[in-house]
């Protein structure tokens, strides 16, 4: 009675193993999403009762898509920039919208060895609170009484895609600070 037992236990247990690897083997070629990430960002969307809660999606969207070229703490290496001086591009005249275009759009200078991908493919929500993050971490100070991006910010500037060569002439300073050479 005691291998009856045991066998019938051995074989529960096997038929489970093969039915949960079978159910999560469909769950993945159908693309099964338990948590939509649009769903999941709404709930960072302000709203009237409630401010813009950027500083956890910033972090988390710098670590996902900032930290590879830009570096842990925003110092950069090699082709690719520091982020130090970010709150001054942002407090010159055009630099707020600047900012914006440059990670809809991408750049591409030859002040830099490497191009920066375009970011537009994030959402309002998320590309907002990147930049929030880059503008108050890595001895980024924005001015004060200057308001930090909000979504709606982002969403006003999406329209006609920009060549990364265009976004550079965008950059306050003029393409020839921009570009590296020297004004007379």
């Amino acid at each position: 009675m005691r291998h009856l037992v045991a066998n019938i236990a051995t074989y529960t247990i096997a038929a489970l193993l093969i039915l949960g690897s079978a159910l999560f083997a469909w769950m993945r070629s159908a693309q099964l999403v338990l948590s939509d990430e649009y769903a999941t960002l709404a709930r960072y969307e302000p709203t009237p009762e409630h401010q813009f809660e950027w500083r956890e999606v910033g972090e988390h969207a710098y670590a996902s898509n900032c930290r590879n070229c830009h570096g842990g703490e925003g110092q950069g290496w090699d082709q690719y920039p520091g982020l130090q001086d970010t709150a001054r591009l942002f407090a010159a005249p055009g630099g707020r919208e600047y900012l914006v275009e440059l990670h809809l759009h991408g750049l591409t200078s030859p002040r830099w060895g490497a191009p920066m991908p375009s970011m537009g493919h994030l959402p309002d929500v998320e590309l907002a609170a990147v930049l929030n993050h880059v503008l108050t971490h890595f001895g980024n100070t924005p001015p004060p009484g200057t308001r930090l991006y909000v979504p709606a910010d982002i969403a006003a500037l999406r329209g006609p895609k920009r060549s990364p060569w265009e976004v550079n002439e965008l950059r306050p300073g003029g393409a020839e600070e921009a570009s590296g050479r020297t004004v007379n």
